[in-house]
């Protein structure tokens, strides 16, 4: 008869290669698996976070380029005009854009006719250099109705060239964000009817 038994036990220890992983090797594999997981979902989260605000602020530039040609669209008395402002700013530019933004200013502001060289006779005299202080701005919150300030501006129909700023705000991530624009718009260069 054999010394054989399969419930016996073998003298001798397997090598290190041939052992099984330990229950503590298993624990630690399983944390650095979930770290790296961890980092990935994060690492996720904060690009979507990035691309939904690079969304918005997108938004509000095509928002702002839109407000510009549509008031490059009206006539001298339509873009000095406040009341035609407000009745812009009525429109969306887009479907789209009216959820995300939260505000719209439009501001006139004076603009300085530069000399021209040579002198042209008889000689123009040059426009006295603008103020920081618009002659209005109409302001649009959210979905409600465009206000004019001040609501009985001054008379700029005499003017000769007007700086026009539009700003869209919108709020991304409880932080409000502004996209500013501002062109120069020429009597001589708008439409006559």
């Amino acid at each position: 008869m054999s010394d054989f038994s399969p419930l016996k036990r073998s003298e001798k220890m397997p090598a290190q290669h041939e052992r099984g992983t330990t229950l503590v090797e298993i624990a630690i594999a399983g944390a650095l698996a979930v770290l790296g997981f961890t980092g990935l979902y994060a690492l996720y989260g904060t690009t979507v976070k990035e691309a939904k605000v690079g969304d918005a602020a997108a938004i509000a530039q095509q928002n702002s380029i839109a407000r510009i040609d549509q008031i490059r669209d009206l006539t001298w008395n339509n873009t000095t005009s406040p009341s035609s402002i407000a009745t812009l700013l009525t429109t969306p530019t887009s479907s789209d854009n009216a959820s995300r933004i939260s505000k719209e200013v439009i501001s006139i502001y004076p603009a300085a006719v530069p000399q021209t060289l040579p002198l042209p006779a008889p000689t123009p005299t040059p426009s006295p250099t603008p103020g920081s202080t618009p002659f209005f701005s109409v302001t649009k919150i959210g979905t409600g109705t465009p206000a004019s300030s001040p609501s009985a501006p001054g008379s700029i129909l005499g003017e000769r060239l007007i700086r026009v700023e539009v700003t869209t705000e919108w709020v991304a991530s409880a932080t409000t964000h502004q996209r500013q624009m501002s062109t120069l718009i020429s009597k001589s260069g708008t439409k006559t009817r």
